[in-house]
């Protein structure tokens, strides 16, 4: 009996690590999206400070960009594909969840005016801390409570340096945890 129960726990921390590995495969994504949002963010507000009515020119560029870069990688990763465990789906539910929010909020951004990034950047705490915690990724839970951080501190600020805690939040919850992903992927 106690050598099938060591033999249950085997088992499932072996499933964990693989779905773990699986999981470093989805750096692409973290350093995808959180170079576009930095880049958009960025360059917004540099527009803003010079006065250019087409400030939001950065997002019609750096978001597009994005999808079809991903539709490149899910084509690449679909023909490398596993089976997913349940935490695993679970997971890309949650993103795909995540980017139907932030697509609703954006569109009606209009009505929430100087709140979107708040509330924008409360969207990226609340997703790479489960992503994070479902792995223990420390990277990843250290960049969701910087993005509650800047969040707080973005109802409080124009909306020119909400743009620079935008840019500040994706840096530490994708792309600092993606490139620490890309790096323990190809360690292992």
């Amino acid at each position: 009996m106690e050598n099938s129960a060591q033999q249950n726990l085997e088992l499932i921390a072996t499933m964990i690590k693989q779905a773990q590995r699986r999981f470093y495969n989805d750096s692409p994504y973290y350093i995808l999206w959180g170079s576009a949002v930095f880049l958009a963010s960025l360059v917004q507000y540099f527009l803003i400070l010079k006065g250019n009515s087409l400030n939001g020119l950065g997002w019609a560029i750096f978001i597009p960009a994005a999808l079809v870069i991903q539709l490149f990688i899910i084509r690449k990763q679909k023909k490398e594909e596993q089976i997913k465990t349940a935490v695993e789906s679970l997971l890309v539910s949650m993103w795909v969840a995540f980017g139907i929010s932030i697509f609703i909020i954006l569109l009606f951004s209009f009505k929430l005016q100087e709140l979107t990034y708040p509330i924008v950047l409360c969207l990226y705490a609340f997703c790479t801390f489960i992503a994070g915690s479902a792995f223990k990724i420390k990277a990843f839970i250290l960049g969701a409570v910087a993005c509650w951080f800047f969040a707080i501190t973005a109802f409080f600020v124009s909306f020119e340096n909400q743009l620079l805690l935008l840019a500040a939040g994706v840096l530490f919850a994708f792309i600092i945890p993606g490139v620490i992903l890309r790096s323990n992927e190809k360690t292992h």
